[in-house]
């Protein structure tokens, strides 16, 4: 007997794409060992359609809609024993999986579709039980829609070598605080909201001293987009970051997003992603945001 917690990720996004650009940069090959444990893979055609289905709203006396989707591939954490039903994920590897393959390229695969399968010793499903999460949003709201809604063979790598090096040693505090601000900030719909998530997960990487914080954000912020080779982020942009985040937090309202704003806030999303991702992969660029002097050091006002 073993069991099998899946977050399904949709193919709703590639109908409105030309066919040529699925073909030339098609998903990961399946099935993708990500590590022991996890897999990026078709699951059982059956198991996927029960999933969606028990996902989508239920009418009194009136017939169930049809769902016009299907599964493009799930991420899937495979672990031995009878388990037990509605214990999905509860030590939250699937969902650090989930999180770290957005950081590599954000894609629009939620906790909408998630669901334990047990299945019996001759491999056939046991029962189905989606997964109850509460707490925080399931579904997922991306900046702009994607070029490119799903995982290559090169990103897959590039996860697969993330969870490797988090297996060996865990990032900093500050990074996985960082990471998970950035996870909550892409399961909220309203900008407003996401803008203080985004900019207070970048605050977590460079804060350190108690005063003066603008200059620290602005000045720090600004430096790290430079270091990351992202354009754009300057200290007038990361200046307006803050101001935003500021007057949002207290209580103010941001009104709809200009040109200008929407530019900035998508570079503060691209820098913080950028970030947690060669935090992980570079030990040295890493080791900076475990101690506060070095930060200060690297980063000086």
């Amino acid at each position: 007997m073993f069991n099998r917690d899946v977050a399904i990720h949709t193919n709703h996004n590639i109908f409105p794409l030309p066919n040529q650009t699925f073909d030339a940069t098609p998903p990961a090959s399946d099935p993708f060992q990500l590590a022991n444990d996890l897999w990026l893979r078709k699951i059982e055609a059956e198991s996927a359609r029960i999933i969606l289905n028990l996902a989508e709203p239920s009418f009194y006396g009136t017939p169930k809609p049809v769902i016009q989707f299907a599964q493009l591939y799930s991420f899937v954490r495979e672990t031995p024993g009878p388990g037990v039903p509605y214990r999905w994920d509860d030590d939250s590897r699937l969902q650090l999986c989930v999180a770290l393959s957005r950081i590599i390229h954000p894609t629009s695969v939620s906790l909408r579709y998630a669901a334990r399968i047990r299945y019996n010793s001759d491999s056939s499903v046991a029962d189905i039980s989606p997964a109850d999460i509460r707490g925080v949003g399931i579904d997922t709201y991306l900046a702009e829609t994607p070029s490119r809604d799903w995982l290559t063979e090169f990103d897959a790598v590039r996860l697969r070598s993330l969870l490797a090096k988090l297996d060996l040693s865990p990032m900093p505090e500050r990074a996985s605080r960082a990471l998970w601000y950035h996870e909550y900030a892409i399961r909220t719909y309203y900008v407003e909201i996401r803008w203080v998530l985004v900019a207070t997960a970048l605050e977590a990487l460079v804060h350190v001293e108690r005063h003066p914080s603008t200059r620290q954000f602005t000045k720090r912020v600004s430096e790290l987009a430079k270091e990351l080779s992202v354009p754009g982020l300057g200290v007038a942009e990361a200046e307006t970051a803050y101001v935003h985040r500021s007057t949002l937090a207290h209580g103010q309202k941001l009104g709809q997003l200009s040109d200008p704003d929407q530019k900035i806030y998508k570079l503060m999303e691209t820098t913080l992603r950028t970030a947690i991702v060669r935090i992980i992969e570079d030990d040295n660029f890493g080791a900076i945001f475990r101690d506060e002097e070095e930060i200060k050091k690297k980063w000086p006002l």
